[in-house]
């Protein structure tokens, strides 16, 4: 016990040395950084198709003290985000974005989409995501796949896949969360779940509040979930989940000009999902029906432009999403897989601006826009020996759409896995991505109909070898090439941009005792067609996790982020709006003590610092972040 007492003071020594040493104010853009080893993330992998994702499980999420979307996925290599608030994504132009290899939420929609349970998450008017319908309280992992797969996911370039809480066990758990943080932030949620013969059922609330870092800078959230199931029979089972999310966040407005009057962004989803999922040794697949709605209430000073000057104005947006998706492997014989999907999309919405002082209504657009995507593929594993397996994949998926011309999404892979200790890749695919029905609505006359969808072609290749059961090390190499991509320029939306690029990302995790784990990251990239929004250069992260003693853990992390570029200007694609944020380092740390060490209940006591060392950081130009956030809470299970 005294040693753990030396250990503890030693770190909180270190750690005051290293705030005093940071006096320089350097401007730090946060990276993603590497994160597959249980510090950070639980697993990075290639599946025998070529599709690359990282996965951040729920241990990991604790571990991070994510309060978002984006604070959870901000240690994934390759990624980085957006925020300028303790919690609270200010879904108009950017607050609070992902962003995977300089792809992402960027208007006029986003390249890559969200799902909830394999349900896709965008608004259906502006058919982007927005953060803050995606709440992470109730998850037991986020999968985020790095790269076009239209196997699994249609429509996008990539994609983040939150998979939420579901009682496997027979029994039940509950938790209970509760934060306290600088600015007055308040962070609490609670869930509980159970499983009674086939019967499963989960459920939870939360609500969070900040005052933020500056005036007019509040966030309120506030969520609720609702899981109830059943085990059809030893391979089947089928799920209804309602997810409904309502939020108030400000806009505290760039630095250097006048505070905002009323810049709020107000969200409000409904989600309601029903899937079947089958797992059988010669099938696997799911099948799932989802409804989503959404009303935003965005209020702006000086949104209306009349002949005696800007009003303060509402835009008020309304949608409801209809999507079907399934998709199935079938071993027809020993070897050989046969796969199939359809995913199958409605997306309606209306919007409208109105001004507050006169209650006319200067602007209004509404649509709905239809897709069908069938998809069709093959795998088959060749046992070349008893160790060696070569497994060449090939697929496509088909677009049909009731505005835009048909396109088509090949992938193709070529895997060979030696035992489960080491495995060569090389693989390639084609994401497609349409436009919006904002984004049809308000395109001039002339353009309208010659919109086409967004592409980007991908080729990628690397190794994953697990030296042994201690240290995994993966290296990447790819190489994009966007083309088609919606722009807003003088002549309105049109096709008139493209992005290249070719990067490397290595990235190592392992155990070197019981008590100690550590990661390490370095991402490079390369943009032919600079400069490329939320695209550094060069990215690293190191790491780890340490059981001091059975009554303390110390999780700490280093984040290095080259310079990068970032849209200054709010809803502008304008590429000359582009302003660089600058290099720099963050360092997080996070001391937790298990309930149990002292008491009865299961659970931890826990202190959370983010920039450690004090250094000024912005992740979007104008909005530049405080210094060092503490945080200090309890997780109690039972």
């Amino acid at each position: 016990m005294t040693n753990c007492r030396n250990l503890l003071m030693s770190a909180a020594v270190l750690a005051a040395a290293a705030t005093r040493a940071a006096a320089t104010n350097e401007v730090v853009a946060l990276p993603p950084v590497v994160v597959t080893a249980s510090p950070v993330t639980q697993a990075e992998s290639v599946s025998k198709d070529g599709a690359e994702s990282v996965l951040v499980a729920r241990e990991q999420l604790a571990l991070l003290n994510a309060q978002d979307l984006p604070t959870a996925l901000r240690q994934v290599p390759g990624v980085t985000i957006s925020r300028y608030s303790p919690i609270g994504s200010y879904g108009g132009a950017q607050g609070g974005s992902v962003y995977v290899r300089g792809l992402g939420t960027a208007r006029p929609g986003g390249e890559v989409r969200m799902y909830t349970d394999g349900a896709p998450r965008e608004s259906g008017m502006w058919s982007h995501p927005l953060m803050d319908s995606m709440p992470i309280d109730f998850a037991e992992s986020v999968r985020v796949q790095k790269s076009p797969h239209p196997a699994r996911y249609s429509g996008t370039f990539g994609a983040v896949d939150v998979e939420t809480r579901r009682r496997r066990a027979p029994g039940h758990e509950a938790e209970v969360d509760l934060v306290y943080g600088g600015y007055n932030t308040f962070l609490s949620a609670g869930s509980a779940g159970l499983k009674e013969g086939p019967v499963d059922a989960y459920g939870g609330m939360s609500y969070k509040y900040s005052d933020g870092y500056r005036d007019h800078n509040t966030s309120i959230l506030k969520s609720a979930f609702g899981r109830l199931g059943a085990d059809l029979s030893e391979h089947e089972r089928i799920g209804f989940v309602y997810q409904r999310t309502d939020s108030k966040v400000e806009d505290p407005g760039e630095v250097g000009k006048p505070t905002p009057r009323t810049d709020r962004f107000d969200l409000a989803t409904d989600l309601y999902t029903l899937r079947f999922d089958t797992e059988r040794e010669n099938l696997t697949g799911f099948s799932l029906v989802a409804f989503e709605r959404g009303v935003i209430d965005w209020w702006q000073d000086g949104l209306c432009k009349t002949p005696t000057g800007a009003m303060d104005g509402n835009a008020h947006t309304e949608w409801l999403n209809f999507h079907f998706r399934n998709f199935y492997d079938w071993n027809a014989v020993q070897g050989l897989w046969l796969r199939a999907g359809l995913d199958l999309a409605h997306e309606d919405g209306e919007t409208e601006t109105r001004n507050l002082r006169n209650g006319k209504v200067p602007f209004s657009a509404d649509g709905e826009l239809t897709t069908v995507a069938p998809y069709v593929g093959a795998r088959y594993d060749f046992r070349l020996s008893d160790d060696w397996t070569l497994t060449p994949s090939v697929g496509s998926r088909g677009y049909f759409h009731s505005q835009y011309d048909g396109e088509w999404a090949p992938d193709a892979a070529l895997t060979l896995d030696w035992r489960e200790k080491a495995q060569l890749f090389v693989t390639g695919s084609r994401g497609v991505h349409y436009p919006g029905v904002y984004t049809r609505a308000v395109a001039a006359d002339y353009a309208r109909d010659t919109l086409d969808a967004e592409v980007m072609n991908y080729l990628a290749g690397g190794a994953k070898v697990a030296l042994d059961e201690s240290l995994d090390v993966l290296a990447t190499v790819f190489h994009t090439d966007a083309q088609n991509r919606i722009d807003k320029t003088a002549r309105g939306y049109v096709n008139a941009g493209g992005m290249r690029a070719t990067g490397v990302e290595l990235s190592a995790h392992g155990r070197l005792t019981d008590d100690l784990a550590f990661f390490a990251g370095l991402t490079y990239t390369n943009p032919e067609t600079a400069p490329v929004s939320r695209l550094p250069r060069w990215t690293a992260t190191a790491g780890g996790t340490w059981t001091i003693c059975p009554y303390l853990k110390w999780t700490l992390d280093g984040q290095f982020i080259d310079r990068m570029y970032a849209y200054s200007v709010r809803a502008s694609s304008d590429a000359a709006d582009l302003t660089e944020l600058k290099e720099g380092v963050l360092i997080n740390t996070r001391l937790s003590v298990p309930l149990e060490s002292f008491s009865p209940v299961a659970g931890e006591l826990f202190v959370a610092l983010e920039n450690l060392a004090d250094r000024n950081y912005e992740y979007y130009p104008g909005y530049p972040m405080d210094g060092i956030m503490w945080y200090v809470g309890t997780r109690i299970q039972f």
